[in-house]
């Protein structure tokens, strides 16, 4: 289950969970090292220029700037997990999302969905020619689902293993603020937390079903470093869960996480 609430977190805010020693290699101590600074105050993020640039798909997925592609790495820094342990860094330099020239999500590192539109801009297809995206007044994306599964009788044609949907809740400076991914038969629901007008979450809370299972969670963010436009290129993330059976029998089991996260953004030049 963790594997997929992490997938769903590097996408946006927050990547998929490996469990490994403590034995960090020399390149994640220089990591660790790094990120005991202080925090950097985040910057105002920068509006691009390019008047043709619609920024809504980038701010839903978490940055800001005429963005090409987002590549993500990832490190464990600590764990209270006893699974079986490997290499610290958990990716390296991931394809995590891309973007055309005018702001549209073209992939979508959550599903391995691409994103295809008409040549006025309209969405035409994702991961299949039932794939459904809702935009509000403002162009935001709002709901989206892979494949419909509204009026269907024989669900033997569906591949739920693929199946995802998702929907997005925004403020009134047009960061999410509440975020749901489901599955066939799992659900996880985010609520995002800002300081003052910050761009990026200090802290999330989140609660999952899955296979029987209910999952509680908080995730916080320590920003370390920006680029030009104002995106986040690392931070630390301390992840806290707490897994129970639905039933509420046993006791919880409790873990807490510490990652190290890296982006390189390429940007369209202006």
């Amino acid at each position: 289950m963790k594997y997929v609430l992490f997938i769903i977190s590097a996408m946006m805010l927050v990547v998929p969970s490996c469990k490994t020693s403590n034995n960090n290699s020399e390149a994640v101590q220089n990591a660790a090292d790094s990120v005991a600074a202080q925090p950097v105050e985040e910057p105002v993020a920068q509006a691009p220029e390019n008047t043709k640039y619609n920024p809504n798909d980038a701010r839903t997925f978490g940055v800001v700037g005429p963005v090409q592609e987002i590549r993500f790495s990832k490190a464990l820094l600590s764990t209270t997990s006893t699974e079986e342990q490997g290499d610290p860094w958990l990716e390296s330099n991931a394809l995590e999302m891309t973007f055309d020239e005018w702001g549209r999500v073209t992939l979508d590192g959550l599903a391995g969905c691409k994103y295809v539109y008409d040549e006025n801009g309209k969405f035409i297809k994702g991961f299949s020619d039932k794939t459904v995206m809702v935009r509000d007044d403002n162009g935001r994306i709002i709901n989206y689902a892979n494949t419909s599964i509204e009026g269907i009788d024989d669900y033997s044609k569906i591949n739920f293993d693929e199946y995802i949907a998702k929907s997005f809740e925004y403020d009134e400076l047009g960061r999410v603020i509440k975020a749901t991914y489901s599955g066939w038969e799992w659900m996880t629901d985010y609520e995002y937390e800002y300081f003052g007008g910050n761009v990026y979450p200090t802290k999330a809370t989140y609660e999952s079903t899955a296979e029987s299972l209910v999952i509680k969670g908080t995730i916080t963010y320590a920003y370390k470093e920006y680029d030009q436009y104002g995106n986040w290129t690392e931070r630390q993330v301390v992840w806290e869960e707490e897994t129970r059976d639905c039933g509420g029998a046993g006791e919880p089991e409790i873990s807490k996480d510490e990652y190290l996260e890296r982006r390189v953004i390429k940007y369209y030049q202006e």
